[in-house]
């Protein structure tokens, strides 16, 4: 078989806007490591004082990039400042001139992933900012595919999530709240908030479910295909091991194990959640690319979906054992029996929450005492509101259809097979999660320390 997957691409003009996130940064490398792009675009924002050159270099020199940083084609990668805010995006004629003239493929992965943020800007952030970048996906004139990355937790409301956009935004859509919304002081909006999201856990999901249902409604008759990851992991094995530069889901829940806290946790360890490394997502999103691009029809009303999940992943009880391994004897002994309470008893959990913020004060005076800034409590305690808006997360095993992804897997020649490598039933998790805790230690809280 020709090899598909690499033809689609190759000589193609690629843009991607949220390159310099997680799965951004995993997505930018494979690309350059492994396939043939004639030109590689990146929407990036100025940020703290940095604009979007020095963005781009910093972006480069980081680890991920060893393997690829001497290539040529890096000489291909361009960084394009944006302003997601304006309706233009706020870009020149000249840019917006090459956007449209030349652009065949675009990732976007750009979102603001806090769960505390207000509804009405969250709403902003992941809805309207992202109709002025598809406004502009519509007048590209070499269009091949526009890949959307949403989440496999925007529709977490329901039991059974199937491969479909759900429109049931309610309140009229997302039009009618925003609107509804922008008429509110500060307290009726929160006052509000609970009644708009229903049963969402957080503003995040509801967000991410909103702009799939805009999608729908407005970008279906162009090539556009939406793919929801699931909580996404460190790295598997590309381009290396172990690395992570966040705290977001399960490594948020790892760091009070990793420094020596008493951990609590609102779970059922019972639960089937539903984890994926992330150099495997970026895998799957260049294949489901490849196959809404093939199959697209002008005439269609319905926007493929590739909810990326398997339902025959480990428990929440596996995975606590498999990273608790990690630690030295007598340590894991220690922990796995005495210094970590999971439990669905709403009483036993708040006494279990208490006992860990008073253990994060006694550490916070050990490390001032040491030399070092305090700041356990006031992290943990982000870190425990954090984990109140996840907690549906760790309660519940959704049934998720994932037909398209593993129909797209079949249809892979051999070799294809082991460059895009997505198959979540071919994971050795006990590794992946004794590396995901070393990558912790080493990339986000290494980190840390060294800014201190």
């Amino acid at each position: 078989m020709a090899p598909v997957i690499r033809s689609f691409y190759k000589d193609a003009t690629v843009l991607i806007c949220g390159a310099t996130g997680f799965l951004g940064q995993i997505l930018l490398e494979k690309i350059l490591r492994v396939l043939e792009p004639r030109k590689v675009y990146l929407l990036i924002r100025r940020k703290k004082g940095f604009d979007v050159q020095q963005r781009l270099h910093k972006l480069m020199e980081g680890v991920v990039f060893d393997r690829v940083r001497s290539l040529p084609i890096v000489s291909k990668v361009q960084a394009i400042e944006m302003d997601m805010t304006q309706p233009d995006l706020g870009l020149n004629i000249e840019n917006r001139h090459c956007l449209v003239e030349e652009v065949h493929v675009v990732f976007q992965l750009a979102a603001s992933v806090n769960f505390m943020t207000p509804l009405e800007r969250i709403l902003k952030e992941n809805v309207q900012y992202n109709l002025h970048l598809y406004n502009l996906v519509r007048e590209m004139k070499n269009l091949r595919i526009a890949m959307h990355v949403s989440t496999l937790f925007s529709n977490c409301d329901r039991k059974v999530i199937l491969e479909k956009v759900y429109s049931d935004v309610g309140f009229g859509g997302y039009d009618s709240i925003a609107e509804h919304l922008s008429k509110l002081d500060e307290q009726e909006k929160d006052s509000v908030t609970p009644m708009i999201i229903k049963q969402h856990p957080n503003n995040y999901t509801f967000s991410k479910k909103c702009i799939e249902a805009k999608l729908q409604q407005a970008f279906s008759d162009i090539p556009i295909g939406i793919f929801r990851p699931p909580s996404i992991n460190a790295t598997y094995e590309e381009p290396l091991a172990g690395w992570v530069n966040n705290l977001y889901g399960y490594a948020g829940y790892t760091v009070p194990v990793i420094i020596w806290l008493y951990s609590a946790y609102f779970i059922d360890d019972s639960t089937t959640p539903q984890f994926a490394p992330v150099d495997y997502c970026a895998n799957a999103l260049l294949l489901c690319a490849v196959d809404v691009a093939k199959n697209f029809k002008h005439n269609q009303r319905e926007i493929p979906v590739f909810n990326y999940a398997d339902n025959g992943l480990p428990t929440l009880k596996d995975i606590f054992n498999y990273s608790i391994a990690t630690l030295p004897w007598p340590r894991n002994f220690i922990y796995r029996y005495f210094m970590i309470t999971c439990t669905t008893n709403e009483i036993r959990y708040r006494l279990g929450v208490k006992m860990m913020l008073a253990h994060a004060s006694i550490l916070d005076r050990v490390w001032i005492w040491r030399g070092y800034p305090g700041g356990v409590r006031k992290g943990i305690e982000r870190a425990l509101q954090m984990m109140d808006k996840t907690r549906l997360v760790g309660t519940t095993t959704w049934d998720v259809e994932a037909v398209n992804i593993k129909r797209i897997q079949q249809d892979l020649d051999e070799e294809e097979k082991a460059i895009f490598q997505c198959d979540l039933g071919n994971v050795n998790w006990e590794r992946h999660y004794r590396d995901y805790v070393q990558g912790i230690r080493k990339y986000v809280l290494g980190a840390m320390r060294s800014k201190l």
